[in-house]
């Protein structure tokens, strides 16, 4: 036997696998899908009725104001189903590949494989929840088992329709148009959250703090001097989540309002679709980034 060295190339894989596009998915059953959307629906709601408290009753007109306990609870409940929908995700992980004549779906130790000619059609989800995705339409009328959610459903349909007669359809349709430019252009990812949601708040949180210690207690470190250090980072703390649950309901308000605008722009023009999502993310960070401390700025200074 001749050994093997890491210059000498390994034999090529069979013709199916050299040509087979290979996708990560979530795999959705009915039901765990509408699971999944639901507790987004739920979580999403939690988080903006406990800013909602927090906006309306955190100041009530005590000289050491604080959030309201229920938005805590809220906030810890939201969550708990965020991160159940996190476990959903984690469990329907899957792998979609697209054979000369079959399609593979792989999930957690089971494979089904589908040959083409059994596929009448895909179709685009027209409720995006809990996210982008698409489902196989069976010859006998009857959908697959598992529905497929993908972040940009084009390629998967690309992919799958070469000759145009199954997906012809949902390559055109508006949401697939709409879902792939925002892949395109939006790239998710924790540290962003983490600094428009959790660091930025400190700016206008240290701002009006700053205003509170100076009126109240004669200058910044007038509470400290007077109270010690706990009653000091309390305060700073309430001002800092009243400036997070601020901007949180600020951002959604513009988020949805520039997500109608993005998704009627796609309808009305499909080639501009990436263009506009451009223009829309810009707007929604120079709103969020510049627009919100100049809000404040000015409300300081009337």
């Amino acid at each position: 036997m001749t050994p093997m060295h890491a210059d000498v190339p390994a034999e090529p894989p069979t013709d199916g696998e050299a040509v087979a596009p290979r996708f990560q998915v979530h795999a959705y059953p009915l039901a765990l899908r509408i699971v999944s959307s639901v507790l987004l629906v739920l979580s999403t709601a939690l988080v903006l009725h406990a800013s909602e408290r927090i906006l309306f009753a955190t100041f009530t007109g005590a000289m050491n104001p604080k959030p309201p306990a229920l938005a805590g609870w809220l906030a810890l409940l939201a969550l708990v189903l965020f991160g159940l929908t996190r476990l959903i995700r984690w469990l329907t992980a899957a792998t979609f590949s697209v054979e000369p004549s079959r399609f593979v779906l792989q999930r957690r130790g089971d494979r089904f494989e589908i040959p083409v000619t059994s596929v009448e059609s895909v179709r685009v989800w027209r409720l995006p929840l809990p996210g982008a995705g698409l489902s196989l339409r069976m010859q006998s009328g009857r959908g697959f088992q598992y529905a497929l959610q993908v972040a940009d459903p084009l390629p998967v349909l690309e992919a799958i329709g070469r000759d145009g007669s199954q997906t012809s359809a949902a390559v055109r349709h508006p949401l697939t148009v709409f879902a792939h430019a925002r892949a395109m252009i939006v790239r998710r990812r924790w540290y962003r959250l983490a600094l428009k949601f959790v660091l930025f708040p400190l700016l206008p949180a240290a701002a009006m703090f700053y205003t509170h210690q100076s009126i109240t207690y004669g200058g910044p470190f007038g509470q400290y001097q007077w109270y010690g250090l706990g009653p000091y980072l309390r305060t700073f703390s309430t001002y800092w989540i009243f400036s997070t649950a601020v901007l949180v309901l600020f951002a959604s308000l513009w988020r949805v309002l520039s997500e109608l605008v993005a998704f009627v722009a796609v309808w009305i023009s499909p080639p501009y679709a990436r263009g506009v999502r451009r223009f829309v993310e810009v707007a929604c960070a120079v709103l969020y980034y510049v627009g919100f401390p100049a809000l404040l700025a000015w409300q300081y200074l009337q």
